[in-house]
């Protein structure tokens, strides 16, 4: 889920049911007015641009719609109506459909130049998805829960499972391959961990504990209060953004955010030896906590939804983040747009570790007293 978008002649981002696709010299706001009745609270919650750069595409989280919009931008929509709210969507590999992962843990296929507006659904899960993508050799599909699993079907015959990546203890919210060698899979996990996988076999070829590298212990233990108090049993803090770029043929970066931390934790991945090695390149200070990140190429794109800006970072070769610019999104835009915090909430992904009502109240009773 991001409502952020970049390509190497494209920013997108969302706010609300507002688009602002901007070509590096203009601005231009569009307003989503879904085909269904009017839901109050509606937003956007996923956004894409395909890599052949002719059409966005976003989904709707209320109304429960994928549209497209034709690139350059015009009038020219394409409204597909989903089944049941989505979290996640991807373009195929030759951009000829969209892969919508939704909550009920159904995936599901839109061929965007057929006439016939329905979906193919292709797999699913007992869990609500997270994340979906088609390797580019366009022999597997893989997808994420929230109950830990990472499933790789062969595709077209998705009833034929390859394997399963099984390794995190938290539910999986991100994957993306490899940049710089795409037989590998990369995922990050409300466990706090970055595991990189041979996603054919299934086994884990790299870990990297981003908590170790966050030097606030404070906030950990907020946070896992917090969450005890809700009767949820955490150890780690979360990672919630991640985003990656190729750094060279043996390399590549990978930036993540972990939950409340004002900083974005940028990593370096090497494969050298039938080995990965890992470090971490730069921890990057922020005023606020950030709504999406994304890469493109060695710039990396901050997006804060409540200022209506992006700010831009050059990644260097070398051990330099260098602030680039500061981009104003929405400017034409009513600051009475609500920015809606709800749905960005990641302890509704967490799974309650206790049998019962009264079971927790003991556990609360124990914590209380030893306070």
């Amino acid at each position: 889920m991001s409502i952020l978008a970049v390509n190497k002649n494209l920013i997108v981002v969302a706010k609300g049911l507002h688009l602002d696709v901007f070509d590096g010299s203009d601005h231009n706001v569009v307003h989503i007015t879904p085909k269904g009745k009017p839901q109050a609270g509606d937003y956007i919650v996923d956004v894409i641009i395909s890599t052949d750069s002719k059409y966005v595409a976003i989904i709707t989280a209320l109304s429960k719609e994928l549209i497209l919009f034709d690139l350059p931008l015009s009038s020219r929509t394409r409204n597909f109506e989903l089944p049941r709210s989505a979290s996640k969507i991807r373009c195929s590999p030759d951009n000829s459909k969209i892969l919508v992962a939704d909550k009920s843990g159904d995936a599901l296929e839109y061929d965007i130049n057929s006439e016939v507006q329905s979906s193919n659904k292709i797999l699913g899960h007992l869990s609500l998805l997270l994340d979906i993508l088609q390797t580019n050799d366009k022999k597997y599909i893989i997808t994420t829960d929230r109950d830990e699993k990472i499933k790789v079907s062969c595709y077209p015959n998705t009833y034929n499972i390859q394997t399963y990546c099984l390794g995190h203890k938290e539910f999986v919210n991100h994957i993306e391959l490899l940049p710089h060698n795409n037989t590998y899979l990369l995922s990050t996990s409300g466990d706090g961990m970055i595991k990189i996988w041979n996603y054919v076999n299934g086994t884990i070829c790299h870990t990297i504990e981003t908590n170790k590298d966050v030097n606030d212990d404070q906030l950990k233990l907020q946070f896992i209060k917090s969450m005890d108090d809700d009767g949820i049993q955490v150890s780690a803090l979360p990672v919630v953004h991640c985003a990656v770029a190729q750094l060279s043929d043996t390399a590549s970066l990978v930036a993540v955010t972990i939950h409340t931390l004002n900083e974005i934790l940028i990593y370096t991945v090497h494969h050298e030896n039938e080995r990965f090695v890992h470090k971490l390149k730069e921890k990057l200070t922020l005023e606020n906590f950030p709504t999406a990140i994304q890469f493109e190429n060695s710039m990396l794109y901050v997006y804060y939804e409540h200022k209506c800006s992006v700010r831009v970072y050059r990644v260097s070769t070398d051990d330099a983040v260098v602030f680039d610019a500061e981009i104003k999104m929405f400017k034409e835009l009513s600051d009475d747009v609500v920015v809606n915090e709800a749905h960005s909430s990641i302890k509704v992904l967490y799974k309650r570790k206790f049998d019962n009502v009264q079971e927790y109240q003991e556990r609360k009773k124990l914590r209380l007293e030893k306070s």
